[in-house]
């Protein structure tokens, strides 16, 4: 499938996502995010109770958002980076010239199954 402009949607760069809603949401319940790396750790030490807390579903999304957060940091911090979508739309971080971080992804599966922490899906972003 191919855009007006051909290219093709897989090539497409995402503006970065706005994370406003889980940054004001986070900071009422104590935790203030910023685009460095650092914060991924006092984020994901909140993120089971957070989850645990039902009234989380009424203000923010927390496996998207959060994986939103993660993916802007890793734009934000990792050269080379960027956010594209796959051809079915789905949003990835592209860390090098043949590899797509699926942050949403992983992220889900952190705060679902107790996957690997925000501060590893960070570190797959860092060049080898």
């Amino acid at each position: 499938m191919f855009t007006s402009s051909s290219v093709p949607i897989s090539e497409l760069t995402i503006l970065p996502f706005d994370t406003s809603r889980l940054r004001n949401w986070s900071l009422a319940h104590g935790v203030a995010l910023t685009d460095d790396p650092e914060c991924l750790e006092a984020l994901d030490s909140r993120l089971d109770e957070w989850y645990a807390d039902p009234l989380h579903f009424e203000t923010v999304d927390l496996g998207n958002e959060v994986g939103e957060f993660v993916g802007n940091v890793i734009v934000s911090n990792v050269a080379g980076s960027h956010w594209r979508a796959w051809p079915n739309g789905h949003p990835v971080i592209a860390v090098g010239p043949r590899r797509d971080l699926d942050v949403i992804a992983l992220v889900s599966d952190r705060i679902l199954h107790s996957g690997p922490s925000l501060s590893s899906i960070y570190a797959m972003a860092l060049p080898a």
